[in-house]
């Protein structure tokens, strides 16, 4: 097993932490590019937490194509505290296949 580094974020990895997301705009291929928190994107993964779910409403990640550009939490009043989610990442082999059968865990792992 290739386990990853910590601080390293690729979106195989995001997907096996919590799955696919709710909401894409963009896409990888998109030419065109947006702005948002401060950071250029052309692909934006919206997921929701459930509504009994205490804590961040929803997690945001921004690609630029297949890079990682930043994370955001967003609470329930709209506001958005940046997350880092390398360390939530860390140990997971980007190769490995895991079904969505899986729940998706918590946004706040």
């Amino acid at each position: 097993m290739s386990a990853t580094p910590a601080g390293e974020v690729k979106r195989n990895l995001v997907v096996q932490r919590w799955g696919t997301p709710d909401v894409t705009i963009g896409s990888v291929n998109e030419a065109r590019e947006m702005e948002e928190h401060g950071h250029r994107f052309n692909e934006k993964w919206i997921y929701r937490s459930s509504r009994t779910e205490a804590g961040p409403r929803e997690r945001v990640i921004y690609w630029i194509r297949y890079d990682f550009v930043a994370s955001y939490l967003i609470d329930a009043t709209g506001g958005a505290r940046r997350e880092d989610p390398g360390a939530l990442l860390a140990g997971l082999d980007d190769r490995l296949y895991h079904s969505q059968v899986e729940r998706r865990p918590s946004l706040r792992r």
